[in-house]
């Protein structure tokens, strides 16, 4: 048996590798959503560190590299997010992984300066130990029930008869209008809204708009609060899905400058409320503790969501590739995180 690793672009190899080494996950791995996640992306198009079994002639394991530019402070520096680690079955137990894995993190093999992710628990020994990736924790889950019976029958089945809703609609959300594409308020928005010593995936108008609206199917719902002179103050997306034994409202994204943080609450609150009023019976959304919106989260109800209450165990992790890289990228505290981060909402 003789295996080939490389880094290669999009295309219908990778296409076939999915449909045969992701049978489950045929309607989010479609032609469609992988053509718009690697080909269509504003940051560039994706890669993959892929590992061919010569003798068979078909791709037996790899790891997706989503292109992402990451604003690091005042400036902007490529990099990847691993996603979509995968070894064949019949090939496990022969350190496939960790041979991909250095593959992916090979300067040689593409120019971003950073890899990072959300290991699972099954992927993050390999990750943060082999292949020596900062390890920042886990996702940063915050809560906010909006029926009692969702937790209550996670306790005893028989308690989930006792359901009351507990998410109404404030009175008043200001000048509250929804977002059909984003445009130069984005952009505005988000470099006010930004700590201007952090790190995050660079949010502007063309980004939002292909990971929000240009998305195959996309479910998501975007609205925004405008100030007195009708520029945008404050943004809120999210989606309404059926997932974890429940009906779940992730609040994708909530951005405001720090003058608008009591707007974004109130934002927040009433599309929480239209959710629950759809059947959610939960929100979720990522928020790390520094975040310039955290205080918006909490005025708006939500708490930390304790590890043993989490529906699946997310870590998060970077690792440097190039000399030059900002050092705070391996301080998981500089680091803004959402929903939009993540790959599989």
């Amino acid at each position: 048996m003789t295996i080939r690793y490389a880094v290669e672009p999009f295309g219908p190899e990778i296409v076939e590798a999915y449909g045969r080494l992701f049978p489950e996950f045929a309607a989010d791995k479609n032609p469609a959503q992988l053509s718009w996640r690697f080909e269509r992306s504003p940051h560039g198009p994706g890669l993959f560190a892929v590992a061919h079994d010569e003798g068979a002639g078909q791709i037996v394991g790899m790891i997706a590299l989503v292109a992402t530019r990451l604003r690091i402070g005042t400036g902007v520096k490529p990099a990847y997010q691993a996603i979509d680690t995968v070894v064949d079955p019949s090939y496990r137990g022969k350190g496939m992984f960790v041979s991909l894995g250095e593959v992916a993190q090979s300067r040689a093999n593409h120019s971003g300066h950073l890899l990072w992710g959300f290991p699972n628990a099954n992927a993050a020994p390999g990750w943060f130990g082999k292949l020596k990736w900062q390890n920042f924790g886990t996702v940063p889950f915050m809560v906010r029930p909006l029926r009692t019976g969702y937790f209550l029958r996670k306790l005893l089945p028989f308690l989930g008869r006792l359901d009351v809703p507990l998410a109404f609609k404030p009175s008043s959300a200001g000048d509250y209008r929804t977002i059909e594409r984003f445009g130069d308020e984005a952009d505005a928005l988000w470099n006010a809204s930004r700590a201007p010593d952090g790190i995050a995936v660079d949010r502007d108008a063309a980004w939002l708009n292909w990971r929000l609206i240009d998305k195959p199917d996309a479910p998501y719902r975007s609205v925004g609060t405008y100030d007195p002179k009708g520029r945008l103050a404050a943004l809120v997306s999210s989606c309404t899905l059926d997932k974890h034994g429940g009906r779940v409202c992730y609040v994708m994204e909530a951005l405001a400058p720090p003058t608008y943080i009591a707007s974004l609450s109130d934002l927040i609150r009433a599309e929480v409320a239209r959710s629950a009023e759809q059947g959610a019976d939960v929100a979720l959304a990522w928020c790390p503790k520094g975040s310039p919106n955290r205080a918006a989260y909490r005025r708006a109800g939500f708490l930390p969501l304790p590890e043993s209450l989490r529906p699946v165990e997310i870590h998060f992790g970077a690792r440097s590739l190039a000399s030059g890289t900002c050092p705070a990228v391996e301080d998981g505290s500089k680091w803004y995180l959402s929903y939009l981060d993540s790959d599989t909402v």
